[in-house]
């Protein structure tokens, strides 16, 4: 994972399909803890409440379009089936 410790405005709701997954709603602020290759990243909400959410639904502080946040391999595969597309921010089993 790339580690960070921006702070990112949430553009898209996210409801969890996953319990390592981290509920946010649009408007809210929340640290980007880390990036993984995969499209997701591991935050931190107001309550540090801990989880992963897809990059797509966040936009970095002061920067004007979510596609920033991304991490490029992901973007040529699109989110059409994000549950699917987590590999690398899948904690071990």
């Amino acid at each position: 994972p790339r580690v960070s410790a921006e702070v990112a405005m949430v553009v898209r709701t996210f409801v969890p399909n996953l319990p390592d997954e981290l509920h946010i709603s649009t408007g809210e602020h929340i640290r980007v803890l880390s990036a993984f290759d995969d499209g997701w990243a591991l935050c931190a909400n107001i309550r540090n409440e801990q989880g992963v959410v897809p990059l797509e639904c966040l936009q970095r502080e002061g920067k004007s379009s979510q596609t920033e946040m991304q991490l490029q391999p992901e973007s040529a595969f699109g989110y059409d089936n994000r549950a699917s597309k987590r590999l690398s921010s899948l904690a071990p089993s």
